[in-house]
């Protein structure tokens, strides 16, 4: 791990932006797609505005979220909900390359979903594979997996 320390927090979201957006441009180069699992809360909020505002490859963009909220929808509280409203509402990425937490169905059951969804993507599978054989498949999924990126 290799620490590196900024002046404030909007070099922190600018240097990230830059991060995420180099990362995906050598990502698409190499293997056709970006795959990146957002954080949720307010933190990544600014870089997020600032990926909105980029111009990117967005069609080779495959958004995941690492976590979210048991709330319906379209709750503004939604990771996925924040996300939308300042960046990928605003840019060219294939709704079918967002995928969405289906927290509204309970931690377990929307856990499953996903992992589902994930694994089909790794595999180029055009439907979710089943949840029981999940435990079979290994592999590294995301380019960048953001977990936190906090200014304190």
């Amino acid at each position: 791990m290799r620490w590196h320390v900024v002046a404030d927090p909007a070099t922190l979201a600018r240097e990230v932006a830059a991060l995420i957006l180099m990362q995906a441009d050598a990502a698409i180069a190499e293997c056709g797609e970006f795959r990146i699992a957002l954080a949720g809360g307010s933190t990544p909020e600014a870089v997020y505005r600032l990926l909105g505002d980029a111009s990117a490859h967005w069609s080779g963009w495959r958004i995941f979220f690492g976590d979210e909220r048991c709330l319906p929808p379209q709750d503004p509280a939604r990771n996925s909900v924040m996300a939308a409203r300042i960046w990928l509402d605003r840019v060219p990425i294939p709704p079918a390359n967002i995928h969405a937490i289906p927290a509204e169905l309970g931690p377990e059951r929307a856990a499953e979903q996903i992992d589902a969804r994930i694994v089909a993507q790794q595999m180029n599978l055009t439907e979710d594979i089943p949840y029981e054989y999940l435990s079979t498949v290994s592999f590294a999924a995301f380019a960048i997996s953001s977990l936190s990126h906090s200014p304190r």
